[in-house]
């Protein structure tokens, strides 16, 4: 899923972690606000109510056939050939934002869709962030990181990371977490 590939470089535990919890019903075991944040935020995106125009698509499921990814896109501006991703706060853009976007402009590149740019949009403050499109090293880095992922094992020697693991949802699944972080 290409929204694994984020969680993945937060922890590469919680792909694991969120299959775990990927059948439960109930959110509300494992979503703390930031989570829950950002399910509303996407609420307009997910129920098709973020624009009318016929331009605009949203909610558009992807699927990459050379990277075997599947997601779902935010939003793509049609006529401007622009992919945005949304997200609720952005402080930095991270290299998992980034591969998000790829993963969507690759998948739509390959279903026919024309994407000349692309953007994080972060909905708190309402900035924008341009993301230049893959090539070169950024192309070998997003595939590395596919490669990290398909080859990860959760038995595999792990060293958390005291300030990522006070922020995890999944810290009360994980053995190797440290117990006091807060």
């Amino acid at each position: 899923m290409i929204t694994q590939i984020n969680d993945f470089i937060f922890c590469p535990r919680s792909i694991f972690f969120s299959g775990i919890y990927r059948n439960t019903a109930d959110t509300a075991t494992y979503h703390q606000e930031p989570q829950k944040i950002g399910t509303a935020n996407h609420a307009t995106i997910d129920e098709g109510r973020y624009s009318s125009r016929k331009d605009v698509i949203t909610g558009l499921m992807v699927w990459s056939e050379k990277y075997s990814l599947l997601g779902r896109i935010d939003i793509l501006f049609t006529t401007e050939k622009l992919l945005v991703e949304r997200k609720y706060s952005i402080t930095a853009v991270y290299p998992g934002f980034r591969y998000q976007l790829y993963a969507q402009f690759f998948a739509l590149r390959e279903m026919g869709y024309k994407v000349e740019k692309m953007r994080l949009h972060s909905v708190k403050d309402n900035k924008n962030y341009e993301v230049a499109i893959p090539a070169g090293q950024d192309v070998a880095d997003f595939e590395r990181t596919l490669q990290q992922i398909r080859s990860f094992s959760v038995e595999a020697p792990f060293s958390p990371k005291i300030n990522k693991c006070a922020h995890c949802i999944y810290r009360p699944l994980c053995d190797v977490a440290p117990d006091e972080v807060d």
